[in-house]
This record gives structure tokens, C-alpha cells and sequence, in this order.
């Protein structure tokens, strides 16, 4: 079940990914038709109207992740599929940018695809494949974004930004129907035939240490499972305060970071585009083809790269793709072709594209099935803070000094990242060996 359910949910992903690729990603361009054209004005309305639906997703995703918890994740992902194509059919009807920034606000308290999709599966799934299943998950939404820029560009310059927003609400509830009636949603948090054989990091993940088992028995029980995945000797954690381990707050202030890394240059990549072309005609197909190049890389290292994980130490590939990233991510900020500028966004965005699930698995590994949509819902606050500040930063960086400033802020912080994944992974290392 599991499997399928994985199945059907990236599908479901690809399909809500792509509807609202066929509008934000030009959101830039089309505040300026809504009369939005002073350089300063435009980045300022671009740095806010990137930001806004961070901080009420920020608000609302723990409210949802504990309610997920309570009456199902399935029903939390139809919600967030049912709002998105109600906002993006309201967002076709907008006549000021205003209109705009508060949409983007309802867009974070009322929708999360991603979120829900992945308290959904990370609570079905074994632990001994919740790499694999989040990182196929994760591909499904690089895929969506690479195919919604794609078509959106090409439908925008053709038809207009207002018909593109209505395909993308169509797209949007074709992704609904197949949820509602295709996801069955387990009773029993992921415990199958899979969970009664040992994993690769654990030494008894059998009997009475199977998630449905020790949910029968308590909580306390399942804080006697054995270490995980891990192997820095630690019981998946039940509760509020048992979150709060080192390992798991060193890893929600990386996924901070990195979401802020991640978030900093996407509102000022086709106002960056359209400076090195020096021209506005043309320029959404551009920008359609590099988000959809940077799509499908993070896509391919989704499926890839992730699955190490599953064998290998999560945080030491973490760091790894970090210090990769930084190092290619220091020249797009003096690339003066589009061209030149592509190619290096793309590699370093390679990447990128393997870390957060890498992360969401590890962190997921660190806590019990029943208590993982508090978790996603903890995580999505901590990603979606990282999310609000970075158009705000890159508004400022912007004005002060140029666009392409912005690039190379995003090699300094991918750096700092870097540097708290390797203190970690020593940190797990150390700890290992002395239990």
C-alpha cells in the first residue's frame, strides 16, 4: 500500500507542482502589466510578493500538521489541492499588485501540497525506505516545476498570464480527483511486512518494536526502539520536549538556511534574465526553459542521490552536496551571458536538489510515525521562515547593489550551511562511537 500510495501521491504532486508553475514563477511580469514598472518599485513588490505566502504558511502549517495528526494527512492534502486552484482562478482576476500580495498570503495559509504529501507518506512508509520514498516524492515536485515554467512561458507569451493562471486551477483539480479517489490512507502508520525485518541502522526492528505495536502500547514504549537510522544512539522521539535533541535542532536550522538559500534567487531570476538580455520580449520562454533545466536536475538528484541514504550517513552526504553547491554557486554570480549563467545555476542546483530530503528522512527517522505530521508541520515553519526572509533580503541586496549580488549571498549562506552539516555529522560521529 505504501508503494502505491507513493505512486498516485508523486503523480498527484507533479500535477499540483506544474498548476502553479504556470503562475508564480512570472509574477514578476505580470505586476508590471498590472502597472508596476519602476526598477526600485518592481524589485520591492517582488521581494514582498515572494515573501508573503512564507510567513502564513510559517503561522498555519503547524495548526495543520497537528490536526493531520488528528483526522488524517489525506484529507490535510486534498485541502491544500482544493485552495490552490480556488487561488489560482481568484489570482487570474487581480487588477493591482496589491491584490496579488494578498492572494500569495492566502496561497501559505490555505494550501501546502508538498507538506502534506510528505506527512502523508513519510508516516506510511517503513523506516527502512523513507529515503527512497521522500526523495521520489521530492522529484515529483521538481519535475512539476520544471514542466509548469515550461508550458506557462510558452502559454503566457501567447495567450496571456490570466488564461495561463485558469489552466493551472484545471491542472490543479485534476490532481484532487486523483487523490480523493485513489489514496487509501493506512490506520496503521507505515507498519507492514517491511517493518519486520530488521533495517539497515537499526538491531531490533522486529516484534513488539514495530510502529503499530508500540502505538498499541504506548508512547513510552517507543521511546525503547531502537537507535536510529541515524546511529547516534537515539530513540525516535514522542513529544514536544523530546524534539528538541541536538541533532534534531541542528538539522531544522539547517533546513532554515538552506530554504533561504534555495528561496533567495528564484523572485529575481527573471528580472535577472531580463537585464542580461536587455530586453522584456521573450524573456518568460527563457526564464520557462532555465526553471524547467534547474526542475529536472533536482529531479534526476531526488532519485538518486537520495537513495545513499538508505545505506549511508544522511548528514556526511549532506555535507558533501553542500560544499559542491557552494563551490559552483560562487561563479553564477559573474556570469554576464545567459548562457554561461544557465549552466552553472543548473550544476549547482544538482546539487542542491538531494538535500532536503535527505534531511526530511533523517529528521523523520528521529521521531514515531504518529507524531510526523507535527513534525512536517515543525519543519514547514522552520523552511517557510527561511522562505519569508530571503525575497526580503534579496528586495535589499538588490536595490543596494544589483541583482547579481544575490547570487553570490546564496554562495555565502549555502556555505554556512555547509559548515553546520560537517559540526553535526562530527557531533553524530563522536557521539556514536562513545555509546
Amino acid at each position: 500500500m505504501w508503494r502505491r500510495n507513493l505512486m498516485i501521491a508523486w503523480v498527484a504532486q507533479i500535477l499540483s507542482l506544474s498548476a502553479f508553475g504556470f503562475a508564480f514563477p512570472f509574477l514578476p511580469f505580470f505586476i508590471q502589466e498590472l502597472g508596476v514598472t519602476d526598477p526600485d518599485d518592481l524589485r520591492l513588490w517582488t521581494g514582498l510578493i515572494s515573501s508573503a505566502p512564507a510567513l502564513s504558511m510559517a503561522v498555519m502549517a503547524p495548526i495543520w500538521g497537528v490536526i493531520s495528526d488528528r483526522f488524517g494527512k489525506k484529507i490535510m492534502l486534498l485541502r491544500a489541492m482544493l485552495f490552490g486552484a480556488v487561488i489560482l482562478v481568484t489570482l487570474s482576476l487581480a487588477q493591482s499588485a496589491r491584490a496579488v500580495f494578498l492572494l500569495r498570503i492566502a496561497q501559505g495559509a490555505l494550501t501546502g501540497t508538498m507538506t502534506a504529501s510528505a506527512a502523508l507518506i513519510a508516516t506510511g512508509t517503513p523506516r527502512a525506505k523513507l529515503s527512497y520514498a521522500l526523495g521520489m516524492l521530492s522529484s515529483s515536485n521538481f519535475i512539476g516545476i520544471s514542466l509548469g515554467p515550461l508550458i506557462g512561458g510558452l502559454a503566457a507569451e501567447r495567450f496571456g498570464y490570466r488564461p495561463s493562471f485558469i489552466v493551472g486551477a484545471v491542472v490543479m483539480l485534476a490532481g484532487f480527483v486523483l487523490v480523493l479517489t485513489s489514496i487509501h490512507e493506512s490506520s496503521t502508520d507505515g507498519a507492514d511486512e517491511a517493518d519486520v525485518a530488521p533495517d539497515a541502522d537499526s538491531t531490533t526492528a522486529r516484534g513488539p518494536d514495530r510502529p503499530d505495536v508500540a502505538k498499541r502500547a504506548g508512547w513510552s514504549h517507543a521511546k525503547r526502539v531502537a537507535t536510529s537510522e541515524t546511529g547516534d544512539g537515539a530513540a525516535p522521539a514522542t513529544g514536544w520536549r523530546s524534539l528538541l535533541t541536538t541533532a534534531i535542532v541542528g538539522s531544522l536550522v539547517m533546513l532554515l538556511l538552506l530554504r533561504f538559500a534555495r528561496a533567495l534567487p528564484v523572485p529575481f531570476l527573471p528580472l535577472h534574465i531580463q537585464e542580461m538580455r536587455g530586453r522584456l520580449e521573450g524573456t518568460a520562454s527563457v526564464t520557462g526553459l532555465i526553471s524547467a533545466g534547474r526542475g529536472a536536475v533536482t529531479a534526476l538528484a531526488a532519485v538518486t542521490i537520495t537513495r545513499l541514504g538508505d545505506r549511508h550517513s544522511k548528514l556526511r552526504i549532506v555535507t558533501v552536496l553542500l560544499a559542491l553547491a557552494t563551490v559552483f554557486s560562487i561563479p553564477v554570480a559573474f556570469a554576464r551571458s545567459v548562457a554561461w549563467f544557465a549552466v552553472l545555476i543548473i550544476v549547482a542546483t544538482f546539487f542542491l536538489g538531494g538535500i532536503e530530503p535527505l534531511l526530511q528522512a533523517d529528521l523523520s527517522s528521529r521521531v514515531v510515525p504518529g507524531r510526523r505530521g507535527m513534525l512536517f508541520g515543525m519543519t514547514t515553519t522552520i523552511g517557510n521562515l527561511g522562505w519569508f526572509a530571503a525575497p526580503l533580503v534579496g528586495s535589499a541586496v538588490s536595490i543596494a547593489t544589483g541583482i547579481h549580488a544575490v547570487f553570490l549571498t546564496l554562495a555565502v549562506f549555502l556555505g554556512i550551511t555547509m559548515s553546520i552539516a560537517l559540526t553535526l555529522y562530527l557531533h553524530g560521529t563522536r557521539h556514536a562511537r562513545q555509546s
